[in-house]
């Protein structure tokens, strides 16, 4: 368990410095959204994808400043998971069938668990847009 706290501390770190660029970040929730694509049946499984659909419109909608009502702290956690998740070096390579995805997905729900009223807020925020404005969600574009 230890490597994964400290490979969380670290994305925590670098999640701090990525959040004050808002082209980094960009990229880092474009990479995510790749990443997920390919490990979409493991975190289908933990009801995960939705989970992390919504952070990722989330965190992109706050850096573009369209979305404020996200605390700082919601914002650093959900990106270092993002960060660990598709970083290369992982405790469990993800290359390995069946157990590949195992750490990322541990983390990730921890972190979830934690913010789910936050994402849920948003979520909420997301669909009163659409009633009000008839049209797709700003994620769409």
């Amino acid at each position: 368990m230890k490597p994964l706290k400290n490979a969380l501390g670290h994305a925590t770190d670098s999640a701090l410095s990525i959040l004050k660029d808002r082209n980094r970040t960009l990229r880092l929730l474009d990479s995510t959204v790749r990443r997920l694509a390919r490990g979409r049946a493991a975190f289908d499984a933990k009801e995960l994808t939705g989970k992390m659909q919504a952070a990722v419109r989330m965190v992109r909608l706050s850096a573009r400043r369209e979305y404020r009502d996200v605390p700082w702290q919601s914002l650093v956690l959900i990106t270092a998971g993002f960060i660990y998740f598709v970083s290369p070096a992982d405790a469990i390579p993800d290359f390995i069938p069946m157990l590949g995805f195992t750490d990322d997905i541990a983390i990730l729900s921890a972190i979830f668990a934690s913010v789910s009223s936050d994402v849920s807020r948003f979520i909420d925020w997301e669909h009163s847009l659409d009633k009000d404005n008839s049209t797709p969600p700003p994620n769409q574009r």
